[in-house]
């Protein structure tokens, strides 16, 4: 009873903030799918890159806007490299 006690207001305040580490890609920045899942906290890019036509890991995605919409730009044949963040992705050569 004392950890359900404990663990009710933690669950309380995640609650009350919403999602606590929404991320969503940002404008102008270029994502591999492998990426946007990783950050998918804020969108769940799944049905959005299948939306597009291309839901690979490979494929390479511009960010629109920073409401998490995305288009998509090439299939990465070497694969695609997660550069970090606030950095684009790329594929590699």
């Amino acid at each position: 009873m004392k950890l359900l006690s404990a663990i009710l207001p933690v669950v309380a305040l995640v609650a009350a903030t919403g999602q606590v580490e929404a991320r969503n890609c940002r404008k102008g920045l270029v994502y591999c799918g492998s990426t946007l899942r990783s950050i998918a906290t804020g969108t769940n890019y799944d049905p959005v890159m299948a939306a597009t036509g291309h839901a690979d890991n490979n494929d390479l995605f511009d960010c629109t806007d920073d409401d998490g919409n995305i288009r998509w730009v090439t299939y990465c044949y070497n694969g695609c490299v997660d550069s970090g963040r606030e950095t684009n992705d790329y594929c590699r050569p």
